[in-house]
């Protein structure tokens, strides 16, 4: 994995961040050999995952589109989707 994020340091990435459907805007500011740092778009956290966590990347040179139904389309190169732990609330 980290082969393939090093090309895109210091770039906008898309990301799903909080939420495992909504791919968020994020730089990707760091590759380590276990995991690898973004800071998101919109609070300016640094936020660290391992390569464990990723499920999938999407990558194309000429972008991928993505976004809702009422959501301005964002395009990026490179897309990572993070396995999250499902949330549970009580009934």
């Amino acid at each position: 994995m980290k082969p393939i994020l090093e090309k895109y340091l210091n770039l906008e990435i898309g990301i799903n961040i909080e939420r495992p459907l909504r791919i968020d805007s994020a730089r990707l500011v760091a590759t380590h050999d276990n995991y690898f740092s973004v800071v998101d778009e919109y609070k300016g956290y640094t936020h660290h995952f391992s390569y464990s966590s990723i499920v999938q990347i999407i990558e194309n040179a000429k972008g991928i589109d993505v976004g809702g139904l009422f959501e301005h389309k964002k395009h990026f190169n490179l897309v990572i989707k993070i396995g999250h732990i499902p949330e549970f609330t009580p009934v």
